[in-house]
């Protein structure tokens, strides 16, 4: 069984040692990359991964079509780009997208981004609470697996042969791929509320809140609340605000805890910040469809209007009171 990884980051590698019990051939551009995990068994963007003998990297993404299962785990917006560079002849081919993101110039689920690329037919996707550095360390995870065949659930799940990594199954791939996307911006406030020293209520109040505008997003697109209140939803939610392991979280943290931040040299500074772009396309999709996001909305603004953290802070608090349902 071929299994093809389609990104050279830290999650990508993180799954291809997951998955090496197969043969895993990890597609990268970055040549270092290819180097270190032929001639080495690593990559030397990720710690607590020395990968065995079934782990190898590739140049050349015209080799993707000898895959047996392709994994994309690429920044959300690289998705379309390198996807249509690359010629999928079997659109029976399993495509799993382990991405997490929103396409900020169509408002595209990235399922519907990679459907239109590759035309194929198998699209599933792997969401949840998962931090790459501890899955690397094959310390007990759990995760979603949603797609519309279960069959490819249980032919996939055979794929993951650590008992410390867990999936469950779900048909819903809309709500799978929203929380997922959505709680990298809700980690950039969570990391804001720890850069200011606002405290623990301040920061559960704002995982509670951002929770729910998350699931009047994913009831709108048409997500299932089941889905929203499972691991790839309120799971992720929860894990990413409360850690400063998180790029969102830890990008929040950074820009709140200095006078003047330069947004661009922290972005440079770490690897892809999801949240930035991801509230740009959900910005677009909450104006056109009348959604309600009031934290969502004073990310955007401090990211992309240059407004004060301090005043959106004080704009959110003295919204008016109402019902908390």
């Amino acid at each position: 069984m071929k299994i093809g990884i389609i990104g050279g980051g830290v999650w990508g590698s993180a799954l291809a040692k997951l998955l090496s019990y197969n043969k895993v051939y990890i597609f990268a551009r970055d040549s270092k990359v290819v180097k270190a995990i032929n001639d080495h068994h690593f990559n030397p963007k990720l710690k607590y991964a020395v990968f065995n003998n079934n782990v190898s990297a590739l140049l050349d993404f015209d080799l993707l079509q000898d895959m047996d299962y392709v994994f994309i785990a690429l920044p959300s917006q690289s998705i379309r780009n390198v996807l249509s560079s690359i010629s999928f002849e079997n659109t029976k081919k399993e495509i799993i997208i382990a991405s997490k993101g929103i396409e900020i110039d169509s408002g595209l689920l990235l399922s519907e981004v990679v459907k239109e690329t590759t035309k194929s037919k198998n699209i599933s996707i792997l969401s949840g609470p998962c931090f790459s550095h501890e899955v690397a360390q094959n310390l007990p995870t759990a995760a979603t697996f949603a797609s519309s065949n279960k069959r490819s659930f249980e032919n996939i799940s055979k794929l993951f042969q650590s008992n410390n990594f867990r999936i469950y199954y779900s048909e819903d791939i809309i709500g799978c791929q929203i929380g997922g996307a959505l709680k990298n911006i809700y980690a950039i406030a969570a990391g804001i509320t720890m850069g200011l020293n606002l405290g623990e209520n301040a920061r559960s109040a704002i995982i509670t809140r951002s929770f729910t505008e998350i699931s009047r997003f994913g009831k709108i697109l048409g997500a299932k609340q089941q889905t929203i209140f499972g691991l790839s939803g309120l799971g992720d939610l929860i894990l990413t605000c409360n850690s400063l392991k998180s790029r969102n979280t830890k990008f929040g943290h950074l820009i709140s805890s200095v006078n003047t931040p330069n947004i661009e040299h922290i972005l440079k500074s770490q690897e892809v910040t999801e949240g930035y772009s991801t509230v740009k396309a959900v910005k677009k999709i909450s104006d056109n469809k009348n959604i309600d996001m009031p934290i969502m909305n004073s990310i955007y603004n401090i990211l992309y209007n240059n407004l004060s953290i301090k005043d959106e802070i004080k704009e959110l608090l003295e919204r008016p009171i109402k019902d908390e349902s």
